[in-house]
C-alpha cells in the first residue's frame, strides 16, 4: 500500500477537497492487489459519496456511501495506518443525513458532521 497516496487522499479529504482525495483513492486503487484492492474500493466510494453530497446529488451519494461502508467494515479498528471503525461511525451517520434529506425530513445535509478521516501515529522504535 502506498503510504503516501493514502496520506495525500485524507489530507485532501480533510481539506475538503473531495475530488482531489477521489483521484487519489482512485491512484492506490490501480496500485492495489488482494485485499488491499478492497480497501481502496472503499475509500473510492466514501470520497465519491461526499464528492456527490457537496454537488447535492443524495441518491447516488447513499449508493456510494452506502458500498463503501460495506467493503470497509471488513478491516477492523485499523487497516494499515488508516483509522477504519472512525470512518465507518462518520459514513454511517452521513447516510443517515443523506436519507432525512432525501425524504423531506431535513431540508439539507449538515456539513458539521463531515468527518476528518485520521491516520494512526506510528510510535518510534
Amino acid at each position: 500500500m502506498s503510504n503516501t497516496t493514502l496520506a495525500n487522499m485524507v489530507e485532501s479529504f480533510n481539506l475538503r477537497d473531495y475530488e482531489g482525495a477521489v483521484r487519489y483513492s482512485a491512484e492506490g486503487l490501480a496500485l492495489s492487489e488482494g485485499r488491499n484492492e478492497a480497501f481502496w474500493m472503499g475509500l473510492n466510494e466514501a470520497c465519491e459519496g461526499y464528492a456527490l453530497i457537496s454537488e447535492r446529488q443524495m441518491a447516488r451519494a447513499e449508493a456510494k456511501l452506502v458500498g463503501s461502508m460495506e467493503k470497509l467494515r471488513n478491516f477492523g479498528f485499523r487497516y494499515e495506518s488508516f483509522e477504519v471503525t472512525a470512518a465507518l461511525a462518520a459514513i454511517r451517520l452521513a447516510v443517515e443525513e443523506v436519507r432525512a434529506v432525501r425524504a423531506g425530513r431535513k431540508k439539507i445535509f449538515d456539513v458539521s458532521i463531515v468527518p476528518q478521516l485520521r491516520l494512526a501515529a506510528k510510535a518510534d522504535d
